[in-house]
This record gives C-alpha cells, structure tokens and sequence, in this order.
C-alpha cells in the first residue's frame, strides 16, 4: 500500500512538472516567435521606406537631368534659331543694299576713244578739259570714277556701274556725249582712254550690264 502511494505521488509530480514545463515551452515559442516576427517586420518596413527614399533619389536625379538636357536642349536650338535669323537678315540686308542703289539696268556695248581723236578738241561736251589725260573724276559720294559718254537721257553727272565688259566692274560717270553715242546708236556708253590707241586696243565690249545708280549730280 505504501508503495502504491509512493508510486501516485511520484506519477503526479511528474505531471505537474511536465504541465509546468509544456506550458513554459509554449510561452517562450510564443514569445521568440513574436519577437522574431517583429523584427522581420521591422526590417521588411526598413527596408521597404530605404528602397522608396532610394527611388526617390533617383528619380529626382533622373527628372533632374532630363530638365537639365531639356533646357540645354531648347536653349541650343533657340541660339541655333537666333543664329539663322540672324544669317537670313544678314544676307537678305546685304541683298537689298546692293540692289536699292540700282535704279535702272540697260545692256549694251561699250565702246572706248581718247582726247586725241578725229574731230576730238580735249573737251568734253560738259566743259571739262582732259588734254591732260586724266581719265577719272573725283564724286563727291562715290571717289573717283571713269568718265563716260553717253545719252542725251543721262544728264552731268549720273553715275553708272559697268559690269561684264572687258575690264574689270568699275563705276562711271556721264560727263561726255557722242554722235554714235546713246540709244539706237552704234553703242550705248563710250569709254574715255587717255588716248585713242589704247582705246582700240581694248576694242569694243558687247552685252555688257549697266546699272544707274544716280540721274545727275
């Protein structure tokens, strides 16, 4: 009887202290189970906002220097446009000047002759002597330029570029008239030399471009 009882208690010791034990491993699974939870979640959030401020980052970055290209980008084609504008004017204006001056083209030819021809007194029809030689006449406005005969159209003084003759472009003024001088004539314009040899030396120059740039002085 007594060793029943010895073995009762002992069995219900053993109970409790395996109960007791069950449960303590329970609370600690539990608890190390919460903990561990816990820190992963902590660390998932971590990482979760780490990766947004990093993304962040980096499209800031990215929209950064894509406004930066974008204005670099329109400002080089702005410049680019100025540029061609500027060109275009720039063309166009030099264009307008060379053209605004002209007020009248004829195409002719160009004869020469020189102080000392036939029937030639050094005189020209408007006064001036050239007996001396001298080809050219100092213009106010345009320096010094050759003197021309030509049309009774073309008062003293109106001034005339030559251009595609056998000389190179010059620029002329009527000072003289000619009887085979003028329009429907022999020639439209008549060339002083400082004498009538070098005038046939460089013989008459056919479809050659006039342009009036003044009528008189």
């Amino acid at each position: 009887m007594r060793v029943f009882c010895y073995i009762f208690n002992t069995i219900i010791i053993l109970g409790i202290i395996v109960y007791i034990a069950i449960v303590g491993i329970q609370g600690m699974k539990s608890t190390v189970l919460s903990t561990s939870l816990d820190v992963k979640q902590l660390k998932s959030s971590e990482l979760l906002d780490f990766n947004r401020s990093e993304k962040v980052d980096v499209d800031e970055d990215i929209i950064n220097k894509e406004e930066k290209e974008v204005i670099q980008i329109d400002e080089k084609d702005f410049l680019n446009e100025d540029d061609k504008e500027v060109i275009i004017e720039e063309v166009s204006s030099s264009g307008q000047e060379e053209l605004s001056d002209v007020l009248e083209i004829q195409v002719g030819s160009l004869s020469g002759y020189g102080p000392d021809c036939v029937g030639c007194s050094g005189f020209l029809a408007s006064g001036l002597d050239v007996r001396n030689g001298n080809i050219y006449y100092s213009d106010s406005t345009y320096g010094n330029v050759r003197i021309l005969a030509g049309d009774k159209a073309y008062p003293y003084g109106t001034i005339v570029r030559v251009k595609n003759s056998r000389l190179s472009e010059f620029i002329g003024i009527v000072l003289d008239r000619g009887g085979a001088i003028g329009f429907g004539k022999s020639h439209l314009f008549d060339l002083l030399y400082q004498t009538s040899s070098e005038a046939l030396k460089n013989e008459v120059s056919y479809n050659t471009t006039f342009e009036i740039l003044r009528y008189g002085y």
